[in-house]
């Protein structure tokens, strides 16, 4: 006869475990467990793939938001910037990069991103940016938003090459596009002989650029002139310097031009003018 041994406890308890009370380190690997599929999810929260079927108005309005804020766009006639995106329709592209560079100006300021999403986008900008500053009645090269970018000459290098810039392109410029800019910047090089200043030289300069705006860009609502970047921009010499050579050429174009309501100006830093990419 065959000995039974006796079931232990720990068996018996083995064979219908007891439910015991959880540890607040299970509570929360549970949790976890369960949150997981929501953490996984907001990790594609970063995209959006039903864009196209939102409402025509809607996607149209979404565009329009995500144009650039203001720029300042540098101008300049010859090589050396950024033309128009080949993909921007109403803009042939047949002839060489080169034609470009002399058939007008051009800038270094970067496209709208927008030119670049896709068709609806491309189309939708060109409703603010038109392609300016051709000359004579070819097309223009630069994007620009009239209403709120700020045309910018600058200095170049080169015997009065900033000076002769300006020049070039007030007189070879659609004379509209011109009008209908409303924020212009001047840098203070357009009034030196290379690297030397004089008053008197500096005096007709201004008043000679003075001269051409009043008579080219009717439109103008904003008028900043920049110290050159050798000069301090916050230095109280400098700024009054340029402020009684600009004041005394206002008041001399103002004479010659009765007409003519001089806009509002101001002497600003480039370093605290809006950046090319707005």
């Amino acid at each position: 006869m065959a000995l039974q041994q006796p079931t232990s406890r720990r068996c018996r308890g083995a064979l219908s475990p007891r439910k015991t009370r959880s540890s607040p380190i299970t509570k929360s690997r549970a949790v976890e467990k369960r949150s997981c599929p929501k953490l996984a999810a907001s990790k594609h929260l970063d995209s959006f793939h039903s864009f196209a079927k939102l409402p025509t108005e809607l996607r149209l309005r979404i565009w329009e938001l995500s144009l650039p804020s203001p720029r300042l766009v540098p101008i300049q006639c010859g090589s050396n910037s950024i033309s128009l995106p080949e993909s921007s329709p109403h803009i042939s592209l047949a002839s060489s990069r080169h034609s470009f560079t002399t058939a007008g100006c051009m800038s270094s300021a970067p496209v709208p991103v927008n030119l670049h999403v896709c068709t609806e986008s491309r189309l939708e900008a060109l409703q603010t940016y038109h392609p300016c500053f051709g000359f004579g009645r070819g097309p223009g090269q630069i994007l620009f938003n009239p209403e709120i970018d700020i045309l910018y000459f600058g200095p170049r290098q080169g015997f009065m090459a900033a000076n002769s810039q300006f020049r070039t392109c007030m007189m070879l410029c659609d004379q509209q596009e011109l009008a209908s800019v409303r924020r212009l910047a001047i840098n203070d090089a357009l009034f030196w002989i290379g690297n030397t200043y004089s008053s008197m030289t500096a005096a007709r300069f201004t008043l000679e650029v003075l001269r051409e705006v009043a008579a080219r860009m009717i439109g103008l609502e904003e008028l900043i002139f920049v110290p050159w970047e050798g000069e301090n921009g916050h230095d109280e010499d400098v700024q009054g310097r340029m402020a009684r050579q600009i004041q005394t050429a206002m008041q001399s174009i103002s004479q010659q031009f009765p007409s003519w309501e001089p806009p509002p100006w101001n002497i600003v830093p480039l370093s605290e003018l809006p950046s090319m990419a707005g």
